[in-house]
């Protein structure tokens, strides 16, 4: 089935559409089940006070970034969703890429990766062409790290260097880089890499992957305010690669910027499209 239309038209249609068609109904076992952008079920935790309901009330997470995604994905294509959480994206890439495509859904959680994702997955019919990939994207592998889960909030969890003080457990994860991951795939097509402050880490390994597939398209979420001395040498080495910093504006559209526009307002939502 084809992405509907509404995901690939506008911000503004995207939102009220999903809206309109958003649902909570209790299942038990702290699950609520919801619709996601009108078309997709999935199921999300009571517990989690920040995502979740937002997802149930809204039916739609950062619509201005799914609209970017959704407007990119071709049939075929090959993804990885780096940060998968529920599998929001993971869904919407699954459904923009269709069986002959790949799509790798990659989360540290454990609640996540072991229970929500792959039910998300089999409630909207992906049994194939999808993969959970349960572990840390970064710049180890064959390593365990410490990950830690933030309470009431399934969104921020981080590696240890990140974590906020609403902290509430620390796991051991395994971790992995993007190059491993992908070492043999035919093609990689995009890459959204949501890592609540590790994104220099997953870009440190996958510099493999962006020289093997050089037309890959890069989508990152900056968060700044975590730490931000390890985002200006991001950039730095982003341009270093011969990308050009570009990010996607609140409409939904690709548009230029410098590192200094960035740096000058950490407090904006930035997320980068690089793309050669």
């Amino acid at each position: 089935m084809p992405l509907p239309n509404h995901v690939l038209s506008s911000r503004a249609e995207l939102e009220e559409v999903s809206r309109k068609r958003a649902v909570g109904v209790f299942y038990g076992d702290n699950r609520l089940l919801c619709r996601l952008l009108g078309d997709y079920l999935a199921f999300v935790d009571v517990c989690d006070l920040m995502l979740g309901p937002r997802l149930v009330l809204d039916g739609f997470w950062e619509s201005w970034v799914t609209l970017a995604i959704a407007r990119h994905l071709q049939p075929g294509m090959h993804c990885v969703d780096v940060g998968a959480n529920y599998g929001y994206y993971t869904l919407l890439m699954a459904a923009g890429v269709g069986p002959q495509g790949r799509v790798a859904a990659c989360e540290p959680n454990p609640l996540l990766a072991g229970s929500y994702l792959p039910q998300n997955l089999a409630l909207n019919g992906h049994h194939h062409g999808v993969e959970v990939c349960p572990k840390v994207v970064g710049n180890r592998d064959d390593q365990t790290v410490d990950f830690v889960l933030h309470d009431g909030d399934f969104a921020t969890s981080s590696l240890e260097r990140w974590a906020y003080a609403h902290r509430a457990e620390t796991v051991q994860v395994p971790a992995i880089t993007l190059d491993r991951l992908c070492a043999d795939w035919p093609r990689l097509d995009l890459v959204k890499i949501d890592a609540e402050g590790a994104e220099a880490l997953v870009w440190e390994g996958m510099q493999e992957a962006l020289r093997r597939f050089p037309h890959v398209a890069v989508v990152m979420e900056l968060h700044l305010q975590r730490d931000l001395p390890q985002t200006v040498d991001l950039l730095h080495q982003i341009e270093r690669a011969g990308f050009a910093l570009r990010c996607i504006d609140y409409d939904g559209e690709v548009v230029s910027t410098d590192a200094a526009t960035i740096l000058a307002q950490p407090q904006e939502h930035w997320t980068l499209w690089l793309k050669h």
